[in-house]
Formats: structure tokens, sequence, C-alpha cells
């Protein structure tokens, strides 16, 4: 165990001094209130960021809800039922908890809520030490019945309970446990990956909503890839994502790798994900196994159809080592829309198309001669009809069809010469 340093003199005075206010009132009423979770863990880390406030209590949301009334901004008690109230004094957001205990029970997706009014027990129901630490508002005293501290020190991922109950309770935190692993660096304590790899089937009962969530939160680390490899190791990802877990080790490692390197945006990751496990036909299943918003679906499905453009470059562009065709940018950019950007950025990540970033130096290219500005049809329906004495139907989509693929095979024409082939083609077809 490593040596376990002294929590610096007011390393949680700002931190305290943020909830004040709402302190005021509970404290009066004979409450206890605590920063709690992730707040305490990251300053002992030193991070000096102030994000939201968790806090909990011994008092009942009602409770909470009527001494906080008048001193908050902002109330909202959409998680009253299970023991939250949010709320807002000036421009500080903080979320209170009645002190709890919840488990997942049978086949429940929804957890069972027992309020208490001990904070060792509310603790205990934490997902992991380093998040089950609690700071008095009033005086400052650092709560740490488990351990938190030493297993930051130590960098070690840990369960308050038992593995196998904690687990149990919440098969979740198995996802979770990869977050955390990734994010701070931390070893599986001894019997933690057993006690996941025999409770794996409990991952059933958690929401896909919930996983969905999880995973977005895994992919926005730095580098998830350590996670993917706890995930693997507990069976987990043979559940979540078993299109990555069914990769050979080479394939998997290259895949995650890419991961890696992509800008830390969970969309984006997950497209680098789908990409290289399947395509399209991972990207259907996914949408359906993770509840994936059709934003996310459209988005991550443009830059899978963009790689595959580049991907399928002619031989002769592939083989020269040069950038794509001119043609080849305008069809991206035409396909890509605003998107485009991300469609390059992606193809450099997962390595296809020609010249690599000369993908890159291409579009710019187009875009400052104006190339990629108006990549429809250059002429509009009534003057097609007018120019061809044709009615509204069928054949004037056919001709627009025709110019729209002008415009992306030959680039920018000037309008007299558009008319003219127009004119010849349609002539010839005539004839």
């Amino acid at each position: 165990m490593g040596d376990l340093p002294e929590v610096p003199v007011g390393t949680f005075d700002d931190l305290r001094a943020a909830v004040t206010t709402v302190a005021g009132p509970m404290h009066a009423a004979g409450h206890r209130l605590y920063l709690v979770g992730g707040l305490v863990r990251d300053r002992l880390l030193g991070d000096d960021r102030t994000p939201d406030h968790d806090l909990t209590t011994d008092a009942t949301p009602d409770l909470i809800r009527e001494l906080v009334a008048g001193v908050a901004d902002a109330v909202w008690i959409q998680g009253e039922r299970f023991g939250t109230v949010g709320l807002r004094v000036g421009d500080v957001t903080m979320e209170i908890t009645t002190h709890r205990a919840e488990a997942y029970v049978s086949d429940s997706r929804k957890p069972v809520v027992r309020f208490s009014t001990e904070l060792a027990e509310d603790l205990a129901r934490r997902d992991f030490t380093v998040n089950a630490m609690a700071v008095d508002v009033a005086d400052g005293t650092l709560h740490d019945p488990f351990g938190g501290r030493v297993d930051l020190v130590d960098r070690i991922l840990r369960t308050p309970l038992d593995p196998v109950e904690s687990f149990s309770d919440d098969p979740l935190r198995m996802l979770r446990a990869a977050r955390f692993l990734s994010r701070y660096g931390l070893t599986p304590a001894e019997g933690l990956v057993e006690a996941a790899r025999s409770l794996v089937d409990r991952m059933d009962i958690v929401s896909s909503e919930r996983i969905r969530d999880e995973l977005f939160r895994l992919l926005q680390v730095e580098n998830p890839t350590a996670g993917f490899a706890l995930l693997d190791d507990m069976g987990v990802l043979l559940v979540v994502l078993p299109e990555v877990a069914a990769l050979a080790p080479t394939d998997r490692r290259a895949v995650e790798g890419r991961v890696a390197k992509a800008p830390a945006d969970a969309v984006l990751r997950l497209a680098v994900l789908v990409h290289g496990a399947g395509g399209h036909d991972t990207l259907r299943s996914w949408a359906s196994t993770l509840r994936l918003s059709g934003r996310d679906v459209g988005r991550i499905g443009t830059l899978l159809d963009g790689v595959d453009l580049l991907d399928g470059s002619p031989p002769d562009e592939m083989a020269s080592g040069g950038p794509p065709s001119d043609e080849r940018v305008r069809r991206l950019a035409a396909r890509a829309g605003d998107g485009l950007d991300e469609v390059v950025a992606m193809a450099a990540l997962v390595g296809v198309g020609p010249g690599g970033p000369m993908v890159g130096d291409a579009v710019a290219r187009l875009r400052d001669e104006g190339e990629l500005d108006d990549l429809g049809p250059a002429l509009d329906g009534a003057t097609v009809m007018r120019l061809l004495g044709l009615e509204a139907g069928p054949a004037v989509g056919e001709v627009m069809t025709w110019l729209g693929e002008l415009r992306i095979s030959e680039g920018r024409l000037d309008g007299d010469e558009v008319r003219q082939r127009l004119l010849e083609r349609w002539e010839t077809d005539a004839g």
C-alpha cells in the first residue's frame, strides 16, 4: 500500500462555501449535508474544476424540497421519487439525494430504493471505493469508511462491498468499471474480474439506454483501450458489443487503437468501432440494441458512406498514391454534405482512400475554387421543361438526375455550355 498523504487544509473549502446557502436551513433543521462521490474523488486527485455539486443528506426528499424552497433560484423534482432534488443557487447547480440503499432484484430493470439516515449505508451502495467518500459541509470532515483514498493512491479499482454483491445489485457497474479503469489508470482488485464473469448474464436486466449512455462515457475517456480489455476479460464485451468481441485479437487491437487516436467524441469513436466491426450491418444492429438516436445513426451512416466511397477508389488512383480525382472529391462532398470534413478525418483514422492526408488537401483546393459549392443540377426544373418542351413528370426527373451527375463528374460548367450539352444529349436520345 502506498503512503497516504495528508489532505491539504482547505482542499474542499470552496466547494463547501458554494453550498452554504443551502446548508444553512438544513443544518438549522438538524440535518447533515455532505459533498459526495466524484466531486470528492477528483478534488483529492488535485482537480480544481468546479462541476455540479452532488450532495447527500439524512433528510427525506420532501423535507429537502421544503428546506431549499426559500433559498434556491430554481428547484426541479423529476428525481424526487428516487430521493433526488435538483436546484440552482446563483451559478451553482446541485443535486441533493437522501441517503439510500438500492438494488436491482430478480429480472427488474428498475432499482428498489430504500431511504436511510446513515451515511455509511449510502456510501456502501456506491459503485467503487474511489467514489464512496463524502465531506461534511459543516466542518470539512472527510468520511471514507471503505478506504477510497488508499485505493486512489494505490490505483486500485475496488467495490465497497463484495464485488458479487455490488455487481449483482447493479450490473451496469461492470461496464462502468471499464471507464474508471481507463480514466484513472486503475488496476482491478483481486476477485473483481471473476465476480463480473460469474454475473455477466445479469446485464440482461439493464436497459439499453443505460448501457448506451455508459458506453458513450467510456468512449469519451482520453484512451479507453484498457477499458475495452477489461470488458473482454469480464465477458461483458460479448454482451454489449458482440461484433467487436468476435474480431480476431489483432484486428480488435487495431480497431481499438484507431478509437484511441480519434478525438474524444463518443459518436465519432463509435463510428470507428462500427467501421472496424462490420460497417452498415453492425450499425443496423447497434441502432436497435443500443437505442441510438436517429441523429447519431445518420451521422455514423454518413461517415461510413464517405469512407466506403473513398475505399472504393479506382485501382489507378490507389496505385498512384496520389490524391483522389476531383470527381471523386465532388461526389464525396455531395454525399457527405456538412459532414465532409469529418468524413475526411474519419478516412484518415481508419486508413482508407487514395493518398491518405492528400484527400484533405484535395478537398481544401476544390473548396477554395468554389467547386464544392452548389453541387446540385445547374438548371432548375422550369428551365429544363422550357428548353426541352416537357411537361411536369418522370422525364423531367430523369433530366435533373442527369444534370446532377454532370455537375459531379465534370465540375462547374458555364451556363451556356450546360444548356448546349443538355440539348445535344436529349436530341441524340430522341434521334
